[in-house]
């Protein structure tokens, strides 16, 4: 927030300019992935003064100035926040945080050891993808309804030849069919569909209180709302709430990125035995989708479970799901559960080894010389 420190805040946004994976839709504020710091840039102390998280649960009526006052704070703060507690709390981020922890703590004197900053630059890096592997033709116009398809590719090595690491990508064609975008499915497509979902959820809380500018400024939430989805620049962003909602037949914006949310903290609390048993367990899930263990899509998704790819997780899940499970939330977490369940993976299971995993890190972590 300007005023409170206005060097850290420089020192953070110039240090992070080259590394900020959220930079494309981050204009307002910022988390920062190297550092854990929440920038609240574009707030001011007199505008924001006297707003407070538990405006959320109040239940008296809203005039517009004051609901644009917590709208304006509540909305960047439960954004940011989110992708705080998503890099610091899930196993993912406790991972994430253990491969910060290691580039860290390197000695400067011991050059046998500098490896772990490399591995550390390869692990921002890979947030999310740099922009070269995302292909917007920018010849046919985003005509709507749009269709999503997953296709594949590789990594990039270090010598600039192609490597064995895959990606996942997502195709969006326009209402003709006609290629809008390919974009990966990256770490920061799930992280920035949970900070979404609780954006989308703090509008339509505060929406919900005011008298009669409520249907108006739901009508302009939900113009942006779809003016996100529907960017072809940001679709790596955006890409987890598309597959939902084409799978599931969505229209609604804020169930979309609600179900969406939903699969992606699983797949960041996956351990790493969950992805190893899902792997072993696939041959259902490919017999339904219409694969033989000779298409390049098998292979794919089987490498890049391998690799630990949360978007492989997110892909599986999602489209394992029967079609009409969104129809209401109580069904779509039933149907969620019988599809981990179908995998090898009940619930029992999953809470166990992501609590193993989770303490090993915890243990790593609190005897850092940074604790």
């Amino acid at each position: 927030m300007p005023g409170d420190n206005p060097t850290l805040v420089k020192r953070v946004r110039d240090s992070g300019s080259r590394w900020n994976a959220l930079r494309k839709v981050d204009t307002l504020a910022m988390f920062d992935f190297g550092t854990s710091i929440v920038t609240l840039d574009s707030l001011h102390l007199p505008e924001v003064a006297g707003v407070k998280l538990t405006d959320l649960s109040s239940a008296y009526q809203l005039d517009f100035q004051t609901f644009e006052r917590q709208s304006k704070a509540l909305s960047l703060a439960v954004h940011e926040y989110t992708h705080f507690v998503d890099s610091t709390s899930t196993v993912w981020g406790l991972r994430h945080l253990k491969v910060l922890d290691k580039a860290y703590s390197c000695s400067m004197a011991d050059e046998s050891g500098f490896y772990v900053m490399r591995q550390c630059y390869n692990h921002l890096k890979r947030l999310k993808l740099p922009d070269y592997y995302t292909a917007v033709p920018e010849i046919h116009a985003a005509t709507r309804p749009w269709r999503w398809a997953l296709s594949a590719g590789r990594e990039f090595k270090h010598d600039g030849k192609p490597g064995d690491r895959p990606i996942l990508f997502s195709r969006f064609s326009n209402a003709d069919g006609e290629l809008l975008a390919r974009s990966p499915i990256s770490v920061i497509s799930l992280l920035e569909t949970n900070a979404m979902a609780e954006e989308i959820e703090v509008s339509a809380v505060l929406n919900s209180r005011l008298g009669d500018e409520r249907v108006v400024q739901e009508r302009v939430y939900e113009r942006k709302i779809l003016g996100h989805l529907y960017n072809e620049n940001l679709t790596e962003y955006s890409v987890c709430a598309h597959m939902v909602a084409n799978h599931f037949g969505m229209t609604d914006a804020r169930i979309a990125f609600w179900a969406s949310s939903v699969i992606s903290r699983l797949a960041l609390n996956s351990a790493r035995t969950v992805y190893d048993r899902m792997g072993q367990n696939l041959k259902p899930f490919f017999a339904e989708m219409g694969l033989r263990s000779s298409d390049p899509q098998v292979k794919l998704i089987y490498k890049s479970l391998a690799d630990y790819n949360p978007g492989a997780i997110f892909y599986v899940i999602c489209m394992y799901m029967p079609q009409g499970a969104l129809s209401y939330r109580e069904f779509f977490l039933l149907a969620l559960k019988q599809v981990m369940t179908d995998l090898g993976i009940d619930e029992e299971f999953f809470k166990a080894e992501a609590l193993s995993e989770a303490s090993d890190y915890v243990g790593v972590l609190r005897r850092s010389s940074y604790n």
